[in-house]
């Protein structure tokens, strides 16, 4: 009956109010900056007028990672702003070509959609068509009340094909204090020279010049953009993007390059390297710093969060006296007030999937031609007070005095680049390692520019290489793939040997127990423990069958089949998209040979296997056999410590990034305020310490372990405790021992099967580490940084190589393997029965 209900129930939601069939559309998107509730709220409003469709929206901060499984498994949405390879997936001819719609109406009819959008924003995602793309038929839409009628009836030929729509637009730009510039007397800089004068001000004021997010480091390429396409123009720009030989030693670039070293060098707040972005937006509106640079969504998230009386400015990026004139708006004087650089934008854009259902089809591009109509995208603008990628918005549509500032700024610039990424599977590669290595070097004063410049030439021409030639693997780590290889073998063969012996000799035979002790003195109790085993009833194969074939099948159908799969993808070569190809054994051979991020990772999850232990394990014996031993208030210690386990690694790793702000963190405000109050000097320095800095980073988890660990291990050691016989303690106390060697030749000795579990469990822990590495890196990890789950992401969902990432996952099984069997053979007790 339920289900005939459900079944009922589902046919009317599917109806439309004529008896037809409803158009369910899928969209999820991003929620980062802007949130669902706009879109939602459009959704709705569009099956107001479109009855017969229904528009499903949902928001996701992790949509990017959710969509790409969908699309890996040919689920994909009706459309999203998910990143993903977009053009592979335009090559496979699963993307909608949207040129024919563009060249029809608008919303409101009254004008070409594609004219409706900013010049050159439609161009980053169009592709040339060599003999133009086929006329697409409207389909009737003029014959439906869902559509409205189409003044061509048939759409006109298009010589080249556009596959993305944007419609948030980003503009990258240095947000300032204007009250304090005004009382100061500073002036906004127009050229660099102006720009770092302004800063050496700053500095003798005892003002900091800048913000920037040291855990997101990439706000620094606004810097190195601006200059090098004012330096470079367009030509050279794209050349940088397009991987071409000597982009990255060419002077120009490496001049950009000591623009982004002198601003991290000397420009920023102390600790930033540590920062989260909202942190380094927070204190800027603190007040600890003259200026923050970031996209002008900074206005949209940190709404409700600007202090009153606040006066937010916005100016661009500066330029240099020499620039191209074309970037900068003509030649620039010293000391010139008029001139502007060219500005930096990024749009996000909504790609459209080819279903094969040409109605969800068009009623999906009916619901984006609505998106982008006046009315809609100027709500956008006065609603979040961000931009949009179309003509429609005007500045007297922004609600912030910073908001016009920036729209007036874009209308008088001499050009508008953009500054998002290639979505190219090259420049991924690069840009998802190489550059986020070369870069943290560079701002923390580890490499000079012409250093950076050359690291980034490098990788691009490992990249173009390996385009060339994708089976070639460069030799870099044989001797650490040697010893690795060997030493997983050894310990195989060891355990295996220790196997085969036990198996051909047998146990001992058991003792006989003394009269006394229970057992007595009967027959059975002296012979050999293999003839004991033999006389046990066993269950017959078809009865036992029965117990374990449902739990077995469930198991086999639901991890060792997918692990079988995912296995043989290791020996493939694949990027979630397109058709695999077989690789052999080159994924495992490139990470043990040539790949210097697999060995970082492989260090830093030996560290937390090791390090971690010497402070979790002592710490949680203490107070167990603290507690053990009936200190005052055990009930409550032992909630206390157990609490952490019940947030979750999540939870907890998210309150300790806030803890170790470098600006009003707990850590750092209680350190620095013991100091003060001791008049230690050291403890005083932590003000500004950044703990989440690449160089720290690992030694900031150690008492996130202790927090999160010592209370699970300390209940495990304290309920092995609780079953030993109290009678021990009480004849060793009549025997003068001290509490101290009752732990060690009682307590200890007895809970040594507690402690090999708790080692595996450590072991398992420290090589299955991610969320706290992934989090605390703001999912962008160094090189130095990451440990091999994080590497197996990041190879997955940023480079896209599905493959390597598969042996990724087999090098962690086997290792979690081995390092299991090693604990679990070094702390075992040899059974002798009493």
């Amino acid at each position: 009956m339920f289900a005939l209900v459900l079944c009922f129930a589902s046919g009317l939601l599917r109806a439309d109010g004529d008896g037809g069939r409803a158009v369910a559309l899928d969209i999820p998107i991003l929620t980062a900056g802007y949130g669902s509730a706009f879109f939602e709220e459009t959704a709705r409003e569009f099956e107001r007028l479109r009855p017969g469709v229904r528009v499903n929206i949902s928001g996701d901060a992790r949509v990017h990672e959710k969509v790409r499984i969908r699309v890996m498994a040919d689920e994909p949405p009706d459309a999203t702003d998910a990143v993903l390879l977009y053009d592979t997936l335009i090559g496979s001819g699963r993307i909608l070509d949207l040129a024919p719609w563009l060249d029809g109406p608008n919303w409101e009819g009254d004008a070409r959609w594609r004219d409706t959008f900013l010049p050159g924003v439609l161009d980053r995602w169009t592709r040339e068509s060599g003999a133009g793309c086929q006329p697409v038929d409207s389909g009737g839409m003029g014959d439906s009340p869902m559509f409205p009628p189409h003044e061509h009836g048939r759409v006109a030929r298009a010589t080249s094909r556009a596959f993305a729509l944007p419609f948030a637009h980003a503009v990258w730009v240095v947000f300032y204090n204007e009250g304090l510039f005004e009382a100061r007397g500073w002036s906004v800089p127009r050229t660099w020279d102006e720009f770092f004068a302004l800063c050496e001000d700053m500095r003798g004021a005892d003002v900091a010049p800048l913000t920037l997010p040291g855990v997101y480091m990439r706000y620094g390429d606004a810097f190195l953009r601006a200059a090098h396409y004012n330096l470079a123009g367009p030509e050279g720009f794209r050349a940088y993007q397009e991987l071409m030989p000597g982009a990255y030693n060419d002077p120009r670039f490496v001049r950009a390059a000591e623009v982004l070293r002198r601003v991290s060098a000397g420009g920023l707040l102390r600790g930033w390297e540590g920062m989260t972005h909202t942190a380094a937006q927070q204190a800027f509106l603190d007040g600890r710093a003259a200026m923050t640079v970031s996209a002008s969504w900074f206005v949209s998230e940190m709404r409700g969060k600007i202090p009153a009386g606040f006066r937010l400015g916005a100016f661009n990026l500066p330029v240099f006296a020499d620039g191209e004139p074309a970037a900068a708006g003509g030649s620039v004087a010293a000391g010139s007030r008029g001139a502007t650089g060219a500005v930096q934008a990024q749009s996000a854009y909504y790609f459209l999937f080819a279903t094969g259902d040409a109605e969800r089809e068009r009623a999906t591009v009916d619901f984006f031609r609505f998106l982008t109509s006046r009315e809609r995208a100027r709500a956008f603008a006065r609603t979040l007070d961000a931009p949009v990628a179309l003509r429609a918005v005007r500045p007297e549509d922004y609600a912030s005095h910073a908001m016009r500032q920036i729209a007036a700024m874009t209308r008088d610039a001499p050009a508008v680049f953009d500054s998002a990424p290639p979505a190219s599977a090259e420049f991924q590669a690069l840009i998802s390692q190489a550059m986020t290595d070369a870069r943290e070097q560079l701002m923390t004063g580890r490499a000079t520019a012409a250093e950076f410049g050359a690291q980034l030439e490098a990788a691009a021409a490992r990249e173009r290489a390996r385009a060339a030639d994708p089976g070639r693997v460069e030799a870099r780590h044989p001797l650490k793939a040697a010893a690795l290889l060997l030493a997983v073998a050894a310990l195989a063969g060891g355990l295996a040997w220790r196997s085969a012996r036990t198996r051909k000799g047998g146990r001992p035979a058991a003792k006989a127990p003394p009269e006394g002790r229970g057992g007595g003195a009967g027959k059975d109790a002296a012979l050999p423990a293999r003839a004991t085993r033999g006389r046990r009833a066993t269950l017959r194969p078809a009865f036992a069958a029965g117990f374990v074939g449902p739990a077995l099948a469930l198991f086999g159908a639901f991890v060792i089949a997918p692990g079988a799969a995912s296995l043989a993808w290791a020996f493939t070569r694949w990027d979630g998209f397109s058709e695999r190809s077989w690789a052999g054994l080159f994924n495992f051979k490139w990470l043990l040979l040539e790949s210097d991020t697999f060995w970082f990772a492989l260090k830093n999850n030996l560290y937390l296997m090791v390090v971690p232990t010497l402070f979790v394990v002592p710490l949680a014996l203490v107070l167990a056999a603290l507690i053990h031993r009936g200190v005052r208030g055990a009930g409550v210690f032992r909630a206390v410590f157990l609490f952490p386990n019940l947030l979750g690694g999540i939870a907890a790793t998210l309150l300790w990034m806030h803890a170790y702000d470098p600006h009003g963190g707990l850590v750092n405000a209680a350190l620095a305020r013991l100091g003060a109050w001791t008049g230690i000097g050291w403890l005083q320095a932590f003000e500004g310490f950044a703990w989440l800095s690449p160089e720290n980073l690992y030694r900031a988890l150690i008492p996130i372990y202790l927090w999160m660990a010592c209370g699970f291990n300390l209940v495990l050691y304290l309920a092995a405790m609780q079953g030993i016989n109290p009678e021990l303690y009480e004849a060793a106390e009549l025997d003068g021992a001290s509490a101290a060697r009752q732990f060690f030749t009682i307590t200890l000795p007895l809970i040594r099967g507690v402690l090999a579990i708790s080692a595996v469990f450590i072991v398992i822990a420290g090589l299955n580490t991610f969320e706290m590495v992934w989090l605390l890196t703001s999912q962008d990890p160094a090189s130095g940084s990451h440990v091999l789950s994080t590497l197996m992401v990041s190879t997955m969902f940023k480079e896209f190589q599905i493959g390597r990432a598969t042996a990724i996952a087999v090098v962690m099984f086997v290792l979690v393997m081995a390092g299991s069997a090693l604990v679990l053979r070094a702390m075992k007790t040899r059974e002798e029965p009493e």
